[in-house]
């Protein structure tokens, strides 16, 4: 028995990318289309600067997007671009606010000045090289990666990006009509021009990717996880069925974290009551993404891509029925999630296996990392190279729960140590603040959730400490607050209206608690999918 109200009957894919990641013998050429509507970006003007490109021709789906913009500015920080298809079908944030730290309204002061091409091949992304230039430096001019917009008030933000991941599968009568550029000055008193803008767009008959995916983008980088809105903070998640019944319709609500207890809401339904309730990016564009995986003899993650809302669930067959699928990570370091499953043995002293499918390309893994009994905690980083890794739960006997983590890319034991109970449950997350995700384990103790964490770095075990009632709470750890750290926290449901909420004990402040209200009895937090 696992103590706390752990649903481990509601945890996610595929190749995320072998939808991505084929290698295609053929590709057309590229249809380059000159914008429109280029000039002077308002300065402090969030509307920004639109150009548009009538994009026509388009026979087959599109495989890559490149954009060229020839744009002056003598602040990189001000800025914001962000690229649309036909009507608002799929977008991506080029690149934004770059530079921007918590407590300044300003980012990177470096100018711009030149070509500067967007493309998934090129070798690094635009914020690496702009942020630590001195005033009035130029940006050098050449082909850069895009990445995420820097959070205002938060350290999260300026990750590497996809274009494909947003807008490759892209139909004809999906890409052909008018793309959007838009471009803002969100910050006052430094004026540019964007001269010209040229949208590149690359399709094929044989399929949808080509093997652009290849090109590493490993850093130090690290998205809020749980993020849906790309505020830099752990967003306020719940599903609720709201069809009814055993395979009634899920209703998930998205609380925007704008670091006060309010937020917008957004609601929409994906998937129904029986399926798996999950997390992860799978389109690369820095934000999570709504998943459900859907047991069966072939289990199916599917994805609700936060880049392409409007466009049909993407569909990702990995796993098989019994399997745990809330074991998702990024294993070959893409920024692009993995589906991951944990199966575990089905008879005492049968081994468990840990199945991951890589977004780019390469053979499948099938790594042994268990046997029946053992409970696992998969998507971390343990080793610190940058890539998710494998850490499983044993009984060492004596009342003292063991753990050996696993190399997330050869499958091969990295180190063993002894943490809490055998039926302690574990939360992912990195709540010291080292290069390695840390171990994490909570029990109920008087009442009361324990929780006690490891230093994935120095082997070092942080004091206990108490939050949340044991016989109601949901943990739900999360970087709340912004600050680059995994807060603990729970969500505590209530019959009464209204009191159902989110308790956040902030790494930045933690005290007083941080009480948001959301949700109410019945629902389930997504963010609980990590808790095993």
């Amino acid at each position: 028995m696992r103590l706390l109200p752990v649903r481990l009957g509601r945890r996610p894919g595929l190749r995320a990318l072998s939808f991505l990641v084929a290698l295609l013998p053929v590709a057309a050429p590229a249809i380059d289309v000159v914008g429109t509507g280029s000039g002077p970006v308002p300065d402090n003007n969030p509307a920004g600067l639109t150009v548009s490109f009538a994009l026509a021709g388009m026979t087959s789906p599109v495989t890559s997007v490149e954009l060229d913009l020839d744009i002056t500015h003598s602040f990189t920080g001000d800025l914001s671009a962000v690229l649309r298809s036909p009507g608002g079908q799929a977008r991506l944030v080029v690149f934004s606010r770059i530079g921007l730290q918590p407590g300044a309204n300003f980012g990177a002061p470096a100018n711009l000045g030149g070509s500067y091409r967007f493309a998934d091949d090129a070798p690094g992304d635009l914020r690496a090289v702009a942020a630590p230039l001195a005033t009035a430096a130029v940006v050098p001019p050449g082909r850069y990666r895009t990445s995420t917009g820097a959070a205002a008030g938060t350290q999260r933000g300026g990750c590497s990006t996809w274009l494909a991941g947003a807008f490759a599968g892209l139909t004809p009568a999906q890409a052909n009509g008018t793309w959007t550029l838009t471009v803002s000055d969100l910050a006052g008193g430094d004026t540019g021009t964007l001269n010209a803008a040229v949208l590149s767009v690359r399709g094929s008959q044989d399929d949808l990717f080509d093997d652009d995916f290849d090109a590493p983008v490993r850093g130090t980088c690290q998205a809020a996880r749980m993020d849906y809105t790309g505020s830099g903070r752990t967003s306020y998640v719940l599903v609720r069925n709201t069809g009814g019944g055993p395979t009634g319709d899920m209703t998930w609500f998205i609380k925007n974290n704008d670091g006060t207890t309010g937020g917008t809401v957004e609601q929409f339904v994906h998937g129904r009551a029986g399926d798996f309730f999950v997390d992860g990016d799978f389109d690369g564009d820095g934000l999570t993404d709504a998943v459900v995986w859907r047991p069966g003899p072939t289990g199916q993650f599917l994805v609700r891509r936060s880049s392409r809302p409007l466009d049909a669930v993407l569909v990702l067959p990995w796993g098989q029925s019994g399997d745990d699928p809330a074991q998702i990570g990024d294993f070959d370091g893409d920024r692009i999630d993995d589906a991951t499953v944990y199966r575990a043995g089905a008879q005492p002293g049968d081994v468990s296996r840990t199945l991951i499918r890589p977004s780019g390309g390469g053979p499948d893994r099938d790594f042994i990392t268990g046997q029946n009994g053992h409970f696992a905690s998969i998507g971390g980083d343990y080793t610190g190279d940058g890539r998710a890794d494998i850490a499983i739960q044993s009984n060492a006997g004596g009342g003292q729960g063991a753990f050996n983590i696993f190399n997330g890319v050869s499958g091969a034991l990295v180190t063993t140590f002894l943490l809490g109970t055998p039926t302690d449950v574990i939360v992912l997350g990195n709540h010291v603040g080292s290069p390695r995700a840390d171990t994490t384990v909570a029990r109920g103790v008087g009442g009361q959730v324990q929780w006690t964490t490891r230093n994935g770095e120095t082997g070092a075990v942080e004091p206990a400490l108490l939050l949340g009632p044991s016989a109601t709470s949901f943990p739900v750890t999360g970087d709340y607050d912004g600050d680059g750290l995994d807060d603990y926290a729970y969500w505590g449901p209530s019959v009464t209206p209204g009191q159902s909420q989110f308790v956040v004990r902030r790494s930045s402040a933690p005290a007083p608690l941080l009480e948001v209200p959301h949700g109410t009895n019945g629902d389930y937090p997504v963010a609980n999918n990590r808790v095993h």
